[in-house]
Order: structure tokens, then sequence, then C-alpha cells
């Protein structure tokens, strides 16, 4: 057991690296092998011309071997160079057919990956596989026209920067002209910017045949993402979150929401959600991720606790609440060669029992990794976000290459 995946499974030993090690002791092998046969020549070259200088009196058996000797030693000298230009052949043809093996995975695995995200992505009219209905599609275009109202619902706001929040009424209803007026009122983080629709199309958030209109507004660098249903003939806004450079707010085909930025090279977060049939969002959970690295002289720390040498820590918190949930803690090793570091529970020195005690002597409470796995699914349950919607498109994710 290791405490915790990170973003994904960080360094394992997967079929690849496998064969990239078996590769290189072969390789190895057979360097050590034409080394040795070079060698040998050269011990078989010295001992016939050892032998014939033992007698002095015999000047045309000594001028034979001496032909020989020369001969033999450019025949060697033809075989060394023979050997090594095989092996580097050789050797260039694996490497060759290797990440030409490589390439070819790569490129299958992301185009097949650009055709799930296709599936699963918000779609435009033409796309949809029923005509969305009349009653719908007019609120949804005088939506888009300035004309139309929705309803502000403050508990699908994610907005960090563009917080409709900050100039927007709970449960009080704005069309998007008024929306972006107040965006752009003196003293807002916005003043004075000019926005403008920048994509319009549909998703069907529960999977009801009922579609609703997934629409962003953009200005500057950023983009706000909205979500509007008709309810018996009234719109609500049931989602706005806010994307820009170093952060990415998406919402899918059937409802499902999530966001993803940095706040710098080893720190990551983002959040998980989703939009049921009802137009209702629901919160999955919050996670973060930190990277600790070793200091000049080796060692990693945790504040100031010692957990190893020449090793890396990827720290992951998750939490169930929006605003002052209960934080769980996981993380992983890595050594420099950011391959995993494997566990030996029967060290009282092992750094995986070292950064346990070190996070909870924090106050931290650590859970492994099959405990994360349980509760975020449980979470999902327990929110009503099921199987068939959690799954939608997933046969036509595929496997990981590496």
């Amino acid at each position: 057991m290791y405490y915790g995946i990170g973003n994904g499974y960080r360094g394992c030993l997967d079929d690849s690296n496998e064969k990239h090690y078996m590769d290189r002791h072969y390789k190895k092998d057979m360097r050590d092998k034409n080394r040795f046969q070079i060698l040998a020549l050269l011990a078989a070259s010295c001992l016939m011309v050892a032998c014939g200088h033992q007698d002095a009196s015999h000047d045309d058996k000594s001028k034979n071997e001496t032909e020989t000797a020369k001969i033999e030693e450019e025949t060697l000298e033809e075989d060394t160079e023979t050997i090594e230009t095989e092996t580097l052949e050789t050797e260039t043809s694996e490497t060759e057919t290797s990440e030409e093996d490589e390439a070819a995975k790569r490129a299958a695995y992301y185009d097949q990956y650009e055709k799930y995200v296709d599936f699963i992505s918000s779609k435009t009219k033409d796309q949809l596989e029923t005509e969305i209905d009349e009653e719908s599609d007019k609120l949804y275009q005088d939506f888009l026209a300035g004309k139309a109202k929705a309803v502000y619902d403050k508990k699908g706001d994610f907005g960090q920067y563009i917080c409709l929040s900050e100039v927007l009424e709970d449960g009080q209803s704005y069309t998007l002209t008024e929306m972006e007026e107040k965006l752009v009122a003196e003293g807002q983080y916005s003043e004075g910017w000019l926005y403008e629709i920048t994509e319009v199309s549909y998703i069907d958030a529960g999977l009801d045949g009922n579609y609703e209109l997934h629409c962003a507004i953009g200005a500057s660098e950023f983009n706000l993402t909205l979500i509007v249903k008709n309810i018996g003939g009234k719109l609500k806004l049931c989602f706005a979150g806010d994307s820009w450079s170093r952060c990415e707010t998406n919402v899918y085909y059937n409802g499902e929401m999530d966001s993803f930025g940095s706040s710098g090279a080893v720190s990551h977060g983002g959040d998980h959600g989703y939009i049921d049939a009802d137009g209702n969002f629901h919160f999955w959970y919050h996670f973060h991720e930190d990277g600790y690295e070793a200091g000049d002289d080796g060692e990693l720390e945790y504040c100031n606790h010692f957990i190893g040498r020449h090793i890396y820590m990827w720290l992951e918190s998750f939490t169930f609440g929006q605003e002052d949930g209960q934080n769980y803690y996981f993380f992983t090793l890595e050594d420099e060669e950011r391959e995993e570091v494997p566990e030996d529970k029967k060290n009282p020195k092992d750094p995986y029992k070292l950064a346990k005690e070190a996070l909870e002597a924090e106050g931290l409470t650590v859970v492994t990794e099959e405990d994360y796995k349980d509760m975020i699914n449980m979470q999902r349950m327990k929110i009503g976000f099921t199987d068939d919607l959690y799954q939608y498109g997933d046969e036509l994710k595929p496997e990981p290459y590496w």
C-alpha cells in the first residue's frame, strides 16, 4: 500500500518501462560479448608474436611469423570495426523501432482521446440527437439577445475573478445584458471591459432528454461559462464558472463540471460537481496538490520533520465541503528519476512511515489510496451522481499506452 495516487499513477513500472529496461540490458550484454571477442583475438595475436621471437636463428620463420602477425592485426582491426559497426547498427535499429512504436501508440491514444472528449462535450444545435423543444429554444435565443431574464442561483456560482455573486442577488432575475453591465461597473474586477458571447452550445444535464443552454461570455483573457435551463417557461442560471490562462472550467454534456487551475509549477487544484436534471448544482469535492523537493543537502523535510534523502513528495488534499470542510490528505513519494519509491513496512525509517508521521504531527488527517477512492465514490453516490451519468462515454475512453 502507498499513500495516494496524485493525478494518476506516477512513476509506476509499466510494460513500456519494463521493455526499455530489458532492451537496455540486452544491448549492454551484446557490447560485453563483442569486447570479449576482441580481447580474445588480441591475446591470440600477442601470443603468436611472442613465440616468433624466441628463436632468433630462424630468420625465415621469424619473417613469416611477423608477416602473419601483421595480417592477423589487420584482420583483427577489420573484425573489430565490423563488430562495432554491426553493434551500432543493431542498437540504432532497435532504438528507431522502439521510438516508432512509441510514436504510433501515442498517436493512436490521442486520436481516440480526442474522439472521447468530442463525445462527452457540449454540442452545437446540429449535433443534438433530437430537436430542442420550441419553448426552450425561443427562451434560450431571447436570453442570448438580452431579452429574457434568468433567475440567479448563488449555489452554482464558481466564479473566482468574474464573480456574479458580487454583483447579483441570489434568487433575483437578470438578462444577460444586465449581468454584463454589472460586471463592468465601477469598482469591479472587469471594470470597463467589453463582453461578448464566445460560445453557444447545449447539454443534457441528467440525460433526461431536455436540453440546457451552455454559453460563454468573454472579455480580456477571461471566459465565463453559463448554464441556463428552462423550467416551466422560466429560465434559471444553474451554473457560472470562469476560465483564464491558469484555470479552465468545463461543463460536459451529461451535466458534469470540473475545473483545474495552477498557482505555480508544483501547486494545482480544482473542483468537481454536477448539474442534475432539475437544474440544481451539486458540489462533489475540491482537491489541491503540492510538490515538495529535497533541499540543497538532499534531505526532504515537511515542517522540519525529516522524511528521506533524494526523494520527492506529492501531497494532495481533498474535501467535500465548499467552505470549511474537513480536509483529508494522501501522498506519493518519488526518487530523483521520478520513479515511485517502494514502501518497506519492515523498515522503521521507511520514508512512507516518516512522511505519514510528519503529516499527522502537523494535525493532518492522512488516508490511504483505497480510502481516497472509497470516500470519493461514496460522496458521488450520496449527491446523486449515479453510475449511468458518471460513466457517460467511458466506452470511448482509451486505455493508457504507457
